[in-house]
């Protein structure tokens, strides 16, 4: 399909602080006009797709599928996760000459779906933030303490994209199906997959072996961080991805 991509663009701490707003930008005349804090200059893009339901991954409100997009979010790897948040409807089907009640996970309409990822977008943006000022907080104490006899790990989240569906029809170009597109975390390059905070306790998850069980100690220490920096108002939880 054909998209407009728009990156998802990095802010510092004092830009935040200073401006939450940033530089407005109005994404699409016909997506309601909604002005957009975060997103650069878009680009067209071909992306591609399979959205059969055996290809996605079920979350608590976002649908994932793999895909591949011509405008590379990370060097040149044209892989990317594509995410939309869905609603469950429940429909009766014939199956094999029987009536049952199936559920099925509908993704939400383009406005709506904008409305949404845009908000998933603004979260990643601080939390990139959030994230940056643990490490400037190290780096004051190392200018004190000298340098830990211990390695400190290194973590980024993800780039990120929206994306657009550009229509042709009579009446001219229309705006259709709405995704986010993140960064694909490469099982050969970062290892497998793992969660080390859930977002329901402060305590780390059990991990296999000692070095995922520091990275996630070290995530729970720079909730503190974040916690105490922002004078209690607001910590990143439920870390999970790759080393």
């Amino acid at each position: 399909m054909h998209v407009l991509v728009y990156p998802v663009e990095r802010r510092s701490w004092a830009e935040l602080l200073g401006d939450a707003r940033g530089p407005c930008k109005v994404v699409s005349d016909k997506m309601n006009p909604v002005a957009n804090w975060f997103l650069g200059e878009p680009k067209d893009a071909t992306l591609r797709l399979d959205l059969s339901e055996s290809k996605q991954k079920k979350g608590g409100f976002k649908l994932a599928v793999l895909g591949s997009c011509t405008v590379p979010l990370v060097g040149t790897t044209n892989d990317v996760c594509t995410k939309q948040t869905y609603y469950v409807k429940e429909k009766v089907v014939n199956e094999k000459g029987t009536f049952v009640e199936r559920s099925f996970n509908i993704p939400h309409d383009g406005r709506r779906q904008f409305q949404n990822l845009t908000m998933e977008i603004a979260c990643l943006v601080w939390a990139r933030v959030l994230l940056e000022i643990v490490y400037q907080f190290i780096e004051d104490q190392i200018k004190i303490l000298g340098q830990p006899q211990f390695p400190i790990p290194r973590f980024h989240f993800v780039e990120a994209a929206l994306a657009i569906e550009q229509l042709s029809d009579e009446h001219g170009k229309e705006t259709g199906r709405v995704f986010l597109l993140e960064e694909v975390i490469q099982k050969n390059e970062e290892g497998k997959f793992r969660k080390y905070l859930n977002n329901i306790s402060p305590v780390p998850l059990p991990m296999d072996n000692n070095e995922d069980a520091e990275c996630a100690q070290f995530l729970a220490f720079s909730q503190h961080v974040q916690y105490f920096k922002t004078k209690k108002l607001v910590f990143v939880s439920d870390y999970q991805g790759n080393i």
